[in-house]
């Protein structure tokens, strides 16, 4: 392909294979398009081949990709209706009062959803050097009635927290489930096994609970949990105005034009279809309003008008310096009360590089937070 006297534009990155493929159908269009890795480096931090076509060919060419988004997602048809369906919510708690939001949340979902919870409270087990038996024995002995101790306490907290709020939804729900689970290790390992075990379809966890040292809104074991596992997180902090979804009147989906949209938002809905609740599709563009984010969003938001009829979605491009200050500026103006992204795993050479986007909104904004995942 001769680019010599036209600049060539990037217009998407994704697997080799859905590239080539992309390649092709651009190809049978007319569009002359050539894929590249950026460099050795950076293929390192994208993980993705590069799709470029000549500047006048743009908008033409986002068009194709858009409309080939729809007959790649029919692909995924089954997957996605098994992911709108939750029928188990796991909830790790700590007995802070952040952990009782999450317990909320999850009652209000359940109820609505027809689903089944588990409360899980993990308890630190130290791993210790142990000196030799001789010495230590003593000390040895301490511990084991110590860590006994804890775990009796532990399993009678868990079962009273599960009667408290079976007594709370007896009126309303008196056929909820919802059971426990103890465990002692460490809690984001423990979260992980579990949901791996539990299969729930959301996670809910309150944030800055006992114990969390950190001095950020999203407490440690909450980010390990969103990095090893690709359940959906509900994040719920400590200082947050909501007890439940049924008082949540305004959601927003940030989005960044991921192949990952159409599945985040089918699973979104499917989570929150019960509730009167208006969902706000929003993509920051920094600097200036791109072409090709408008045929990007006009894409997304026929998929979202085809497949949600009964349930409109306000799709909207705000113009910013900065991601996370157009964020801040969309959810004062139009009241939002919940937001939702999809998160990608990196790799740690390319977290030097770039920063993690979920990071930064669980820093600066304090509203409980859908994270899905995206498909790697």
């Amino acid at each position: 392909m001769d680019t010599s006297d036209e600049k060539v534009i990037v217009i998407a990155r994704y697997s080799n294979s859905r590239a080539l493929l992309l390649k092709s159908r651009l190809e049978a269009e007319g569009i002359d398009c050539f894929l590249a890795h950026q460099n050795i480096l950076q293929a390192a931090v994208s993980g993705g081949v590069e799709i470029k076509v000549r500047r006048s060919d743009v908008e033409k060419a986002l068009r194709v990709i858009e409309s080939s988004k729809e007959e790649h997602g029919k692909q995924k048809e089954d997957s996605v209706k098994s992911l709108r369906s939750v029928r188990k919510i796991l909830v790790p708690v700590d007995f802070s009062d952040a952990s009782f939001r999450a317990c909320s949340f999850a009652l209000g979902l359940a109820g609505k959803l027809k689903a089944e919870i588990k409360l899980l409270h993990v308890y630190y087990n130290p791993v210790l050097d142990i000196a030799p038996f001789d010495t230590s024995h003593a000390y040895q002995i301490n511990l084991v009635n110590y860590l006994h101790e804890s775990e009796q306490n532990a399993r009678h907290q868990l079962v009273k927290l599960a009667k408290d709020l079976k007594q709370q939804v007896k009126g309303s729900n008196p056929d909820l489930k919802i059971s426990t689970s103890l465990s002692n290790g460490l809690a984001a390992e423990e979260i992980a096994l579990a949901a791996n075990r539990f299969r729930p379809g959301l996670i809910i966890l309150g944030t800055r609970g006992i114990g969390n040292q950190t001095g950020g809104f999203l407490g440690s074991v909450t980010a390990k949990v969103i990095e090893k596992t690709k359940t959906p997180v509900l994040a719920i902090p400590e200082n947050s105005r909501f007890t439940s979804l049924e008082k949540i009147k305004h959601v927003m989906y940030a989005t960044d034009f991921d192949q990952s949209d159409h599945l985040a938002i089918s699973r979104l809905i499917g989570l929150l279809h019960p509730f009167n609740v208006s969902l706000h599709c929003v993509h920051i563009s920094v600097g200036v309003k791109k072409s090709w984010d408008k045929v990007k969003m006009e894409g997304l938001s026929a998929f979202l008008t085809k497949e949600y009829k009964k349930y409109p979605v306000k799709c909207e491009i705000i113009v910013s310096n900065d991601v996370i200050n157009g964020m801040e500026t969309y959810i004062r103006d139009n009241g939002i009360d919940v937001i939702a992204l999809t998160n990608h795993n990196r790799s740690l050479l390319s977290s030097f590089f770039t920063p993690s986007i979920t990071k930064k909104v669980l820093n600066r904004i304090s509203k409980p937070l859908f994270i899905f995942k995206a498909i790697e």
